[in-house]
């Protein structure tokens, strides 16, 4: 009798598990938003994009992944407006790294760079860093040998 008892939890525990995907729901002026996990797909010249993650109201959230052809391209970790990317090269070593910002008011949305940007070589060795304010960029250091 525990058995089944000890089964049928399990069993239940994992049905309350699934997750659906890709789920929208209505706010108060009854507009659709995304809501929950997500996976959207891409095609480019590359090849397929794949990003998986979570959306909050509408609003990316969380750790969201994105593959090139099922190796790593992308990661990026959303806390609020800030968003810490890396992207990687085939190889899967580092390619660049950053932080970016989302500032929103009510009539628009405004994306842009902020603080350093690293760039690597194929090899994983630091080339280069754009530094950002607001978008534009204020300086550049080379580290490459010439």
């Amino acid at each position: 009798m525990q058995k089944i008892s000890l089964i049928s939890l399990i069993v239940l525990l994992l049905a309350s598990c699934n997750t659906k995907m890709n789920q929208y729901i209505k706010d108060e002026k009854n507009v659709s938003k995304r809501h929950g996990k997500w996976k959207e797909e891409y095609s480019s010249d590359e090849g397929t994009l794949i990003a998986i993650g979570k959306y909050k109201n509408g609003e990316k959230v969380g750790i969201w992944k994105t593959t090139l052809n099922n190796k790593l391209f992308q990661k990026d970790k959303i806390k609020k407006n800030i968003t810490k990317t890396k992207i990687y090269h085939q190889n899967g070593n580092l390619m660049q790294s950053g932080q970016s910002k989302m500032d929103v008011s009510k009539n628009e949305r405004h994306w842009y760079y902020f603080g350093d940007w690293k760039f690597y070589n194929e090899k994983g060795n630091l080339q280069y860093i754009k530094k950002y304010e607001d978008g534009k960029k204020v300086d550049s250091i080379s580290f490459e040998k010439h």
